[in-house]
This record gives C-alpha cells, structure tokens and sequence, in this order.
C-alpha cells in the first residue's frame, strides 16, 4: 500500500497550518489534483466533506470524514469513493509565536487494478508534494496577513 510522511519546521503559527489544512472549500485554488470540495457536515470536532479528485482527466468523487483538535490534530478517513483505503493524519506542534512543526502521513489504496494503475502515479506524487504546497499556501496567507 503506497503511503508518505513528511515533517517540516514553518515560520508560521501552528493556528494558521491548521486554518489551511481546515478550509477544504479552498483546496480546488491550490490543490491542482482537486477539481472540487465542500463541507457536507461540521460538528465541533469533525466534518464530512466531498471532493472530486481529477488524475489527469479522470475524476473520482469521494467522501472523508475529518476528526480534529483545534490547532493540534486533523485525522482524515475515507467514507466511500475510488480508494479501498485513504487515511492521512496531520499534526502541528507550536514552536514558538511565529513556527510550528508540522507532521502529515497519507496511506492509500485504490479499489480498481485499473484506476490504481493509472492514479496512483498521479495521486502518489500529489501526496509526496501535499505538505510543500499547503505551506506554500500557509505562507502566502501568512505574509497577507501579517501586512
């Protein structure tokens, strides 16, 4: 089963890494591989959303449902979609006013031989990018907001 870890240190609030990974609704402006997202469900300390992934032309709608701890944690899972497996976690520890660690692991598996032969290059390197690109997206907003 592919799976990815990655850890960074960010010159950003733990706060604002969490706000990012949060916004789901946000992710088809900075998440090439997602042509769609929406929230279907939010309680205190989960949500249910849905997204339709696009590898490349091919667009697979599925369905997470999201746990989290304000500022700490946000545990995804799959509910139904293309995957036999999807659970990716991300943590952010405070480092200090202005830096966190943040920590993402993403393991999957695609339900089709088929659909995993043709996705799971794509998904694979969106995975082995997605902690790069949402401090991309947490720096940009960082920077805003700090002007």
């Amino acid at each position: 089963m592919p799976s990815y870890e990655d850890l960074r240190s960010l010159a950003c609030p733990a706060s604002h890494m969490f706000e990012v990974v949060m916004d789901i609704e946000a992710y088809p402006d900075f998440l090439p591989w997602v042509a769609e997202a929406r929230v279907l469900t939010r309680s205190e300390h989960d949500l249910t959303a849905e997204l339709v992934a696009d590898f490349k032309g091919l667009r697979q709608p599925f369905k997470t449902v999201d746990r989290f701890v304000q500022d700490k944690l946000v545990e995804v899972r799959l509910l139904e979609g293309p995957f036999h497996f999807l659970e990716s976690v991300w943590s952010f520890e405070e480092r200090g006013a202005d830096a966190c660690r943040v920590h993402f692991s993403i393991e999957f598996e695609f339900k089709s031989m088929m659909l995993g032969l043709v996705a799971s290059p794509i998904f694979g390197h969106a995975c082995k990018t997605m902690a790069h690109v949402f401090e991309e997206r947490a720096m940009q907003l960082y920077r805003k907001e700090a002007s």
